[in-house]
């Protein structure tokens, strides 16, 4: 059988896309969005800022965060900065968005970013049908649209008022062009009707098939229950659930492999999974809301990190950091500090997002319960033949227990 490329020493097309990059510069891929030094010659970074709410009231905070993105995207390598909702607590009060308007200013020039209305947004908590329109005063479309990484916002609605609150970008970083997609939260609609913002959503997705994707959207992931969020919390019941938004949209769509998202905060207010979509391809879910900590979170913001050559199990890393720059500390716990290992090239820079999740590790054709045997059995080192490329079936560059497991439950039809 035919081992999978690159599952021992790096293969061929991951060795030669470095070697290209470390000779042209791996800034290349950052050029649209400035000068980068010599860190970013070896990683660059998104950053997520979570809740800023409280921040609002406290000018400690939010202007701290947005100077030391602007001082140190260079030597950080920052391509992308993007806000998860909930700018303001309260949102009669103009004083906050003017804070918030001037504090994410900085960003203006410097980084490319995306904000999203969370639900202390609306005029009345939690309520979609009340005014929005403080927000888009102040970070809607206008805003943005004379840079050029902003690609546009939508649905627009016949009011006028409460349309066009979600919004896309494109940014490139160490030879890939990635997109990122900002939805409001609990984005309602459905992914066949175009004037919804799911539907807006998956047209813009269509537009543009090969760019690797990241979704920010408010609420996603539940601290509480440790995985997606199952009901809606919009009082009229408009809106689609994190469980919802995975199954309708981020799930169906391989080139989504990162979800970032806000507003559940119980606890330490960080959860991370990572989960299989349709296509076997894995999606890194990441939960960050600090407002529940001491002195209104401190200035904490994630500092998500992709290394190319840095991975153990695989050749890349994706290394997540919890950092304050009003106190210049880390937290380092094993929900703020963590990594995952992937294959940028296969991940990132396939012309088509699909990978080869058959699970027919014996390759005869089906799948039962005989292929996880067999993988099974190659794992306590008997000599037995096996498709590693077909058993591979989460697609992370190894064969492991973890396969075996998807691979028995795909032939029980689950």
């Amino acid at each position: 059988m035919t081992e999978r490329a690159g599952s021992g020493p790096r293969g061929s097309r991951s060795v030669s896309r470095r070697t290209v990059l470390r000779t042209v510069g791996a800034g290349v891929g950052l050029a649209t969005v400035g000068t980068v030094g010599s860190a970013a010659e070896e990683y660059w970074t998104v950053v997520a800022l979570p809740d800023t709410q409280y921040s609002a009231r406290d000018e400690r905070y939010a202007r701290a965060q947005t100077e030391w993105i602007a001082d140190n995207r260079n030597e950080e390598g920052i391509v992308f900065v993007s806000h998860e909702g909930d700018v303001v607590q309260n949102p009669d009060r103009p004083v906050e968005w003017t804070y918030m308007d001037d504090a994410m200013s900085v960003l203006d020039g410097r980084v490319p970013y995306a904000t999203i209305p969370g639900d202390t947004d609306f005029m009345t908590d939690d309520d979609r049908s009340s005014s929005i329109q403080q927000y888009s005063r102040h970070f809607g479309p206008d805003r943005y649209q004379l840079n050029g990484w902003y690609g546009g916002s939508g649905p627009a609605t016949g009011d006028g008022r409460s349309g066009n609150l979600s919004s896309y970008q494109l940014f490139s970083a160490g030879g890939y062009d990635f997109l990122h997609l900002a939805l409001e939260w609990e984005a309602p609609g459905t992914v066949t009707d175009p004037t919804t913002v799911l539907g807006w959503a998956q047209t813009v997705l269509d537009e543009y098939p090969d760019r690797p994707t990241i979704l920010t959207t408010h609420s996603y992931l539940d601290v509480r229950a440790e995985g997606r969020s199952t009901e809606v919390e919009e009082v009229n019941g408009r809106g689609n659930s994190g469980e919802q938004l995975w199954q309708s949209l981020v799930s169906p769509n391989d080139q989504i492999f990162m979800v970032l998202c806000g507003h559940s905060w119980r606890d330490d207010g960080e959860y991370h999974q990572v989960s299989q979509n349709d296509a076997c391809g894995s999606v890194y879910e990441l939960l960050a809301n600090y407002q529940g900590g001491q002195k209104r979170g401190q200035g904490y913001l994630r500092r998500i990190e992709f290394r190319p050559g840095g991975g153990e199990s695989a050749p890349d890393r994706i290394q997540v950091r919890t950092y304050s720059p009003v106190l210049d500390e880390y937290r380092t716990d094993e929900n703020s500090e963590f990594a995952f290992d992937v294959d940028f090239d296969t991940r990132f820079g396939r012309s088509t997002f699909e990978t080869d999740c058959s699970g027919d590790a014996d390759a005869d054709g089906d799948i039962d319960g005989r292929d996880s045997d067999v993988v099974q059995r190659r794992l306590a080192g008997e000599d037995v033949d096996m498709d590693t490329d077909a058993a591979d079936i989460d697609g992370d560059g190894d064969v492991d227990i973890g396969d075996a497991v998807r691979i028995r439950d795909k032939g029980r039809g689950y």
